[in-house]
């Protein structure tokens, strides 16, 4: 397994800390069941840029670090739940595989956002609409059916944002070697 170096892991952090902002504090929390159902925000773009530009451990890393500490600063909904930090890892891992099937070229804006639909659709949609299941105590499908709206919005928005900000970052070429 490829180690992540100094610099990667300084990258790492800082998608992580932006992550956790981004969550945090330019997010809105879409209510459901009692719980909070659905967040609707930004804090998935550095995730996703972390493992487009960084690759799939690095991406990973992101999600795990981001979601805990997110999770640990600023607590919301009761107590935490490694499922949805399982959600932050294939968040991270899905974008990092893609840039690893690719090779060293820079991926097509299609190709960014096919990987964050299909991302949004197994962590969002999929995986967390378990997690909510479980913890409220609610069917499946009927978590599944409420959030699938949202997910779909956010997949969008998620890929029409990414795909240039992957562009701009991925000139910048030496940074991320």
């Amino acid at each position: 397994m490829k180690k992540l170096s100094t610099k990667q892991i300084t990258l790492v952090a800082l998608f992580s800390t932006l992550m956790v902002i981004l969550t945090q504090f330019f997010s809105i929390y879409i209510p459901f069941f009692g719980i909070n159902g659905s967040r609707i925000g930004f804090g998935h773009i550095p995730l996703l840029l972390s493992g487009f530009l960084l690759g799939p451990l690095a991406g990973a890393a992101t999600g795990a670090i981001g979601d805990i500490i997110g999770g640990i600063v600023f607590p919301t909904g009761g107590a935490y739940f490694p499922g949805f930090t399982l959600s932050a890892i294939v968040v991270g891992l899905i974008p990092g595989l893609t840039k690893k099937m690719a090779g060293n070229q820079t991926l097509k804006p299609w190709m960014v956002i096919t990987a964050v639909i299909i991302t949004e659709i197994i962590s969002s949609l999929f995986m967390n609409s378990l997690w909510i299941s479980i913890m409220a105590g609610t069917p499946f499908w009927a978590s599944f059916a409420a959030r699938a709206p949202f997910s779909a919005v956010k997949a969008v928005v998620y890929g029409i944002v990414t795909a240039p900000l992957y562009r701009m970052l991925k000139s910048r070429d030496g940074l991320w070697n």
